[in-house]
């Protein structure tokens, strides 16, 4: 049996100018990173001449991997050339999905690095998120742009940039003390709320041209980012994560609404700065709290489930057992 293991993402600031005609017009890029919650994928061969997939609730049988009603499972497949060979396949997550954590980017990656491992190929990080990314933006069109199956496949702590579909990326390297001071400022709160990103992408991408001045400002944020965490500067960093929240609300697509604007007011009262991460109204709320406000973020938030993550240096990973 092969198992790949791929976690799931924050994103921090840059988010949304990965997607596909923004990118392709003007090049995004994403500052974002990886969390110890993640993705497994089990993957063997079905002797009984069958496709037989579970996730989630989901039992899926047939003869046919044309037949599979999941996309990316169908499409990586496909892909990889295995849609001639009866599997087993099992997706599991750590959190729900269409949480706002990236979950299909990592679904995917896991996908295909478990079916190479299978055929026997060594890939790299780079081919997987660059195979990845082609079916999330380019054969299903867009529930997400470039970045989730990038930083899901790299992990730690990136700036990415996109040339369209030409993806780069680099190490933010942190001192010890501010990458200990950066994890001890974050909190991380659950709503429950669950919402799927490709509505709200459409409406953006369908209106991308009116959206662009705040697309650029957002883009900037990215690099002032990537030069606050360089400069050790943990309330800059703060502000652009509350700055980034700020802008992605006034873009057209579906990102506020009134309980986004009290929830991100209630945190600014206790002095701290708040981001619903992805491309909608997430499940989850991520706070940076650079003057150790967290007690007073908790009483402003009772309503929310706090949720421990911890930050992830590492990628995708893969074993046979």
């Amino acid at each position: 049996m092969i198992v790949a293991k791929t976690p799931l993402r924050i994103p921090l600031a840059g988010g949304l100018t990965d997607l596909k005609p923004y990118a392709m017009q003007f090049g995004g890029v994403t500052v974002s990173s990886t969390i110890d919650k993640y993705v497994y994928v089990a993957l063997k061969e079905d002797l009984d001449g069958m496709f037989d997939l579970k996730y989630q609730d989901v039992h899926e049988k047939t003869g046919s991997a044309d037949q599979l009603r999941h996309n990316l499972t169908r499409e990586a497949l496909e892909l990889t050339g295995l849609d001639r060979t009866p599997l087993q396949i099992t997706i599991m997550v750590d959190l729900a999905s269409e949480s706002g954590l990236g979950s299909s980017g990592a679904v995917t990656v896991s996908l295909l690095h478990a079916m190479h491992a299978f055929k026997g190929e060594v890939v790299s990080r780079q081919q997987l998120l660059e195979e990845a990314s082609h079916i999330e933006v380019d054969i299903l069109e867009g529930a997400s742009g470039y970045h989730d199956p990038s930083i899901c496949a790299l992990g730690g702590l990136k700036l990415i940039e996109y040339r369209g579909a030409e993806i780069a990326a680099r190490d933010i390297p942190l001192r010890p003390e501010m990458q200990r001071a950066f994890a001890e400022s974050l909190l991380f709160f659950y709503s429950g709320r669950h919402a799927k990103s490709k509505p709200s992408l459409d409406l953006l991408s369908s209106h991308m041209p009116e959206a662009h001045q705040t697309m650029h400002q957002i883009k900037r944020l990215g690099y002032e980012l990537e030069q606050a965490f360089l400069g050790g500067d943990l309330q800059r960093i703060a502000e652009i994560i509350g700055e980034q929240q700020e802008l992605k609300e006034q873009l057209p697509g579906r990102f506020v609404d009134d309980y986004v604007k009290d929830v991100t007011r209630r945190v600014q009262e206790a002095g701290a700065y708040a981001q619903l991460p992805g491309g909608k109204i997430s499940a989850f709320v991520i706070v940076c709290c650079p003057g150790n406000q967290h007690e007073a973020v908790r009483r402003a938030l009772p309503d929310l489930r706090e949720v421990e993550l911890r930050l992830e240096t590492g990628g995708t990973r893969v074993t046979s057992i």
